[in-house]
């Protein structure tokens, strides 16, 4: 039995006492053979043995090794004491005890330091090996130190697209009812996932363009209340998605318009069942059906196991309805119109509350509900369907082996657009476009006289998506949203890139037909991607210039997940620019006067040069090799050490180190994933993600499964905490 000892050190004690008293017996043998003397010599042998004193040594703390030098070599000559630069003292800690008790400030910390804003020029820069070594301290420290899950616990009340996608479900109708002019792309006919390819021809309708094939939104419904923005997040931020009271009078409002709307009833496969009387039928009967009904609906609508108790509150009502006016369908509406206001419907339960995690956490099954729900709004933007609900019901959601199968399935359902209209677009601020206006003097072609065509940005948008929609539908590498080599254009944009139709598509299709988009390949590699879509280039420029600070702040944003600090207060801005056109200072010389001042210099240096990297385009997306006045345009930059010209150059830069771009797009991922802001303990988990999603070729489903395989979205709440 001593030797099945769990403890190394224990068998190690074993095996020398059987040596030494091998020894003694082998000596005593020569001198004294008997058993008996060979017995008190082991003896005599053990109790020298046992009773040697041992001393363990402490354990290393890693903040010795590794956290202390590091400070001392590029912190403290700034942040030393309580008047540290920015109020940051690191002098106080001396343990990763201290470290786990601060995890907000050095996550800071490790993020100002990996994209290289700290230290700042002047001081000793950090090399790629230091900053590697302190990472993984950082994340074995938040692993080791904490059990903590930032969820918070908050729920969530459905978004606008949420709402608009749970109620088509809901009351399974073939399309939306509502006025949602926020949709880049009405039809989705083409869109096939389950095929694994996108078609070569895409018929795009626009909500953002009256197309004439365009599909009315049903007359006499409420318009959807619209959220509120978030900043650095997504719509589905649990944050902002509160519920006031003047909030839920609209959505009374919009639950009364819909159950009420003639076109409504016809749409929905569900009301002929479920609100028309059956003629002849008793008083009793109606009762009776109705609650078939409600067994039926009820759990769908609050999209998990309904107590009898609850089933018995909508019962009730029906019966006091159909009571005062005798009436099935109008007792039926009215119920039907109360669950819709009820936060059951509204709001997203997939936390647990303190009060009930010590029952909940044994019950697979009501955990396995919360997981239906946390798929089905992350990859549809919606409610489970049945096999969802029937896989919860059976317990079918809690191995790895059952998730990938949802979704695979998931993905190549039609419903899966959501993941590119709401998550896709939203990562890229594609509807930032929409509200550019260009100066009507300096960009004269950008006003298109046809009433046949809209602005190039409307185009420029259903270009992103088709693009993103295509990486996601065929499983393509996620790198290529920085480079790729094909893209989706109309007729319009072939026409603002300067492409011939006849080089990339063999003929000319006309000008006219603006919602027909082709697949072409890029003629050169000054395009592809999303970092030189005209969408990007647009959206970042004023009226009348571009703006390389725009440009670079989108950049560190969206492709870094590492957006600037807004701008102090008392800085002054650029001066006001005259157009391209102007003889004065260039954009570049006005920004190196702003550099001069030390508190811009910090975080102009790491936005400018991306920003720069993209001037060959224009405020509206044009190429160009000089300005109007003439003067050549310098696209020169540096960015962490590497120094390239152009666009293209600077993707080659960012694809060479393309692991901090991985990083940040699962970062993206799982914000819109958890429906909320990620924190420093989410680290460890992100970067094992991104480490895996590597191993598997960097394929856009690989990110999918692994945010879902993930701690922070497997895991319910336990502890709230707090400020970490």
């Amino acid at each position: 039995m001593l030797f099945h000892s769990n403890n190394k050190f224990a068998k190690h004690r074993c095996l020398l006492y059987l040596v030494i008293c091998t020894l003694v017996g082998a000596s005593v043998s020569i001198r004294d053979g008997s058993p008996s003397a060979l017995a008190s010599k082991a003896k005599a042998s053990s109790t020298i043995v046992t009773s040697t004193p041992q001393t363990v040594a402490p354990p290393l703390d890693e903040f010795d090794l590794i956290g202390k030098p590091f400070l001392e070599k590029h912190c403290l000559d700034c942040h030393d004491g309580s008047d540290g630069e920015g109020g940051v003292d690191l002098s106080t800690f001396q343990t990763s005890k201290d470290v786990v008790g601060s995890l907000s400030l050095w996550g800071n910390a490790l993020r100002q330091v990996e994209s290289g804003r700290m230290p700042p020029e002047g001081n000793s820069r950090a090399s790629a090996q230091e900053i590697s070594k302190l990472s993984d301290w950082l994340m074995r420290t938040v692993e080791n130190g904490t059990r903590l899950d930032p969820g918070h616990g908050k729920m969530r009340r459905l978004n606008r697209a949420e709402y608009e996608n749970t109620i088509r479900d809901l009351f399974r109708l073939p399309r939306s009812c509502f006025n949602n002019n926020s949709k880049i792309i009405q039809t989705n006919g083409y869109f096939q996932p389950a095929t694994g390819q996108m078609p070569r021809h895409v018929l795009a309708v626009s909500c953002f363009w009256n197309s004439r094939e365009r599909y009315s939104d049903l007359p006499g419904v409420s318009t959807l209340p619209v959220d509120p923005p978030v900043e650095h997040g997504f719509a589905n931020d649990q944050s902002a998605l509160s519920l006031s009271p003047l909030l839920m009078e609209s959505y009374l409002e919009i639950s009364n318009s819909l159950l009420n709307n003639v076109e409504f009833a016809e749409l929905s496969n569900l009301w002929q069942s479920m609100f028309m009387p059956v003629k002849g039928e008793s008083g009793d009967d109606s009762i009776r059906r109705a609650e078939e009904q409600l067994l039926s609906f009820l759990p769908r609508a609050f999209r998990r196991v309904v107590s009898a108790e609850e089933m018995l509150v909508y019962l009730n009502l029906f019966k006091n309805e159909i009571g005062e006016n005798n009436s099935y369908s109008k007792s039926m509406i009215t119920t039907v119109s109360a669950i819709l206001i009820s936060p059951n419907f509204l709001f997203r339960h997939e936390f647990l509350t303190p009060s009930e995690a010590g029952a909940v956490r044994d019950s697979d099954l009501k955990n396995c509900f919360k997981m239906a729900n946390r798929l089905s709004y992350f990859i549809w933007g919606s409610m489970p369907d049945d096999e969802l609900f029937q896989a919860a019901n059976e317990r079918r959601l809690l191995t790895d082996k059952q998730l990938k199968h949802q979704v695979d399935r998931m993905l190549d359902d039609p419903k899966s657009k959501s993941l590119a209209t709401e998550f896709g677009m939203q990562w890229l601020k594609v509807q930032d476009a929409a509200s550019v206006l260009p100066d009507k003097t300096l960009f004269p072609q950008y006003y298109v006289k046809s009433n046949q065509r809209p602005p190039p940005a409307i185009s420029m948008m259903i270009e992103q998506l088709l693009f993103f929609e295509s990486i996601m539908v065929e499983n393509r590498r996620i790198t290529e949203f920085v480079a790729s080599d094909y893209a989706y254009l109309n007729r319009q944009l072939m026409d603002w890139y300067s492409i011939d139709p006849q080089q990339v598509l063999g003929y000319t299709p006309p000008v006219d037909r603006f919602e027909d988009f082709f697949r072409i390949k890029w003629p050169d590699g000054h395009r592809g991607g999303v970092l030189s879509s005209g969408a990007m280039l647009i959206s970042t420029s004023t009226t009348s210039r571009t703006s390389p600070v725009y440009r670079g702040a989108w950049i560190l944003d969206v492709i870094y997940n590492s957006p600037p600090p807004p701008a102090p207060a008392d800085v002054p801005p650029l001066e006001a620019a005259s157009g391209e056109n102007s003889i004065e200072l260039s954009i570049r010389e006005k920004l190196a006067k702003h550099r001069e001042n030390d508190a811009c210099a910090t975080c102009h240096n790491l936005i400018d040069p991306p920003g720069f990297a993209f001037e060959m385009f224009d405020a509206v997306g044009k190429w160009r090799g000089s300005y109007a006045n003439g003067k050549k345009v310098d696209s020169s930059g540096e960015l962490r050490g590497e120094a390239f010209v152009g666009s293209e150059r600077f993707k080659n830069v960012v694809l060479r180190d393309k692991s901090r771009f991985v990083r940040a797009f699962v970062e993206h991922t799982m914000k819109y994933a958890l429906g909320r802001q990620l924190h420093f303990v989410d680290q460890p988990e992100i970067r094992r993600v991104a480490d895996s999603v590597t191993q598997q070729d960097l394929r856009f489903r690989s990110v999918i499964k692994e945010v879902v395989l993930s701690g922070p979205f497997r895991k319910h709440l336990e502890k709230n905490p707090g400020s970490q």
